[in-house]
């Protein structure tokens, strides 16, 4: 007789594995679990249960007082609603717990405290989400058109800003900063019924020799600047993921052959991606190209100077309902399916001559790949 059942548990609005099982958002703790008889149970607080009732995906709707243990149930809310999930996995005569990756350790301890066993399955939940449904694929499009509109905006105001006798940027009378762009990236966003959950970067050097970084201070006058946009739609919660770099004035020799190298590699990454292949299969098609313009894959080792240009990240990574996602494009990563999403974003960063990034999103396809941007690759946005 089977005994097992499979348990997803934690807050929905940010717990995406959650979330695209239950297709219910809600702030607060939440508990799933598929019985060993093929049953689904959600468990959520008291008020949520007429909403739930309406939009979850669940065949039974409950909340924590519904299970309550011989015990009692705990004071605090979370471990209620863990203890009561415990105790609907015990009546149901539940020995041994599927769980994934993304289970918090309150849920664990509970249903190990009833006795259960807890087997972990690294493939549960993102499988699922790797591959995409029509529905999905849709809403991926019309995120990143947001996303390509918000990196239009930006780029076309930072080409266009006027320059003070310092070479810094002017907008409405004061200096154009990183920070100033961010805000109205954000007010783009919000227009647009999304958000910036992780917020967005604009950068130029010298911060930009660190390619995650946000970005500070002012923007200038012949020096690059990378805008990178990552909004997540509020109603359907999918991402958008898009990167272009922009030049007020004239960027220096070495800087225009490093965009002419990434946006060489980026094509490259584009025409590899299709399904059968790998991950790693893409990113050493990208560092290929990367290498024979000259430059370096990796971090800059501790001896470099501020001569060293090298791309320092992998070549790109899933995306869905978060922003990075199974599985990179890097070395290591694996097999690439059908209808699975991913961006193709090499970069060059030099602590000297500024950085440039190149970033779209694709959709594999039955023989290649569909590209969802319509943006062009080049520096001048005036």
């Amino acid at each position: 007789m089977n005994s097992q059942a499979t348990v997803l548990a934690g807050v929905p609005a940010v717990n995406m594995t959650l979330f695209h099982r239950i297709h219910f958002s809600v702030g607060d703790s939440a508990f799933f679990a598929e019985l060993p008889d093929g049953e689904t149970v959600l468990l959520v607080r008291d008020i949520e249960m007429n909403r739930a009732k309406q939009w979850a995906r669940a065949d039974r709707i409950g909340c924590a007082s519904d299970f309550t243990p011989e015990g009692g149930l705990d004071g605090d809310r979370d471990t209620a609603l863990a203890q009561a999930g415990a105790e609907c996995l015990r009546q149901a005569g539940v020995i041994t717990v599927r769980a994934d990756r993304t289970l918090p350790y309150l849920f664990a301890h509970e249903l190990q405290a009833v006795g259960i066993t807890l087997a972990y399955d690294a493939d549960l939940g993102v499988r699922e989400r790797r591959v995409k449904t029509a529905e999905e694929l849709a809403y991926l499009r019309a995120a990143q058109a947001i996303t390509e509109g918000a990196i239009e905006m930006a780029c076309s105001l930072i080409a266009r800003a006027s320059a003070d006798a310092e070479g810094i940027l002017q907008h409405e009378g004061r200096a154009l900063t990183s920070e100033r762009m961010r805000q109205l990236i954000n007010h783009y966003a919000l227009d647009h019924d999304c958000s910036l959950l992780h917020g967005s970067i604009v950068v130029t050097l010298p911060q930009v020799a660190d390619c995650h970084h946000s970005g500070a201070g002012p923007l200038r006058v012949d020096l690059p600047v990378i805008v990178d946009i990552f909004p997540t739609h509020n109603e359907t919660h999918y991402c958008g993921d898009c990167t272009r770099t922009v030049v007020n004035g004239d960027p220096d020799d070495t800087f225009r052959d490093m965009h002419a190298c990434v946006v060489r590699a980026h094509a490259a990454g584009c025409a590899a991606l299709r399904p059968g292949t790998t991950g790693m299969a893409v990113h050493a098609k990208v560092a290929e190209v990367i290498r024979a313009g000259g430059y370096s894959m990796g971090q800059p080792p501790k001896d470099a100077d501020e001569d060293f240009i090298s791309m320092r990240h992998g070549t790109g990574h899933g995306i869905g309902l978060d922003v990075h996602e199974p599985i990179l494009l890097a070395k290591g990563a694996g097999e690439i399916l059908e209808h699975e999403v991913f961006t193709v974003e090499p970069g060059l960063y030099s602590a000297k001559h500024g950085g440039v990034r190149v970033e779209d999103m694709l959709a594999i396809t039955v023989d290649g790949s569909e590209n969802f941007n319509q943006l062009h690759t080049g520096l001048d946005w005036s």
